[in-house]
C-alpha cells in the first residue's frame, strides 16, 4: 500500500499510525459471528453494558432513511438566498459548495445545524 501521509505534518502521521494500530487491536478482539446466536447476542449485550464508550457510524444516507429531504419546499423556504445566489439546487449538495470565503461557508452550515431534522418537519 502506497504511503500517502509521508508529506503531511507529523501529527497527521502519528494520528493515522495510532488508528490502524487501534483497528488491527479491535479487530482481534472481534468473535466474527462465533457461537449461536444467542451466544453473540449475550456476548454484545455484556460489551455495551461494560464499555467505556461506544462510538456509532452513520453513512449519508440515515438521514433520508429517517424522512428527510433535501429539496423542495424546505429548501426554498430555508435556503432560497443560496440557492438564489450561488445556484445551489439543493441542500445535500450546499455542503459541498465551494463558497468563495470561511464567513459564508459557516453560514451556510450553521443555518444547516440550526435547522435540524426536528424544526424541518
Amino acid at each position: 500500500m502506497k504511503n500517502y501521509c509521508t508529506n503531511q505534518p507529523n501529527g497527521y502521521l502519528e494520528s493515522i499510525q495510532k488508528g490502524l494500530i487501534a483497528a488491527r487491536t479491535y479487530d482481534l478482539r472481534v468473535s466474527h459471528g462465533i457461537g449461536t446466536r444467542e451466544e453473540q447476542i449475550a456476548r454484545l449485550k455484556k460489551e455495551l453494558e461494560t464499555a467505556d464508550a461506544i462510538v456509532v457510524g452513520a453513512g449519508a444516507g440515515l438521514s433520508t432513511a429517517a424522512g428527510l429531504t433535501y429539496t423542495g419546499e424546505r429548501f426554498e423556504r430555508y435556503f432560497f438566498d443560496f440557492a438564489r445566489k450561488y445556484q445551489i439546487k439543493d441542500i445535500y449538495s450546499g455542503g459541498f459548495y465551494p463558497f468563495p470565503n470561511l464567513e459564508t461557508l459557516w453560514a451556510w452550515w450553521a443555518r444547516h445545524i440550526y435547522y435540524k431534522p426536528s424544526m424541518l418537519a
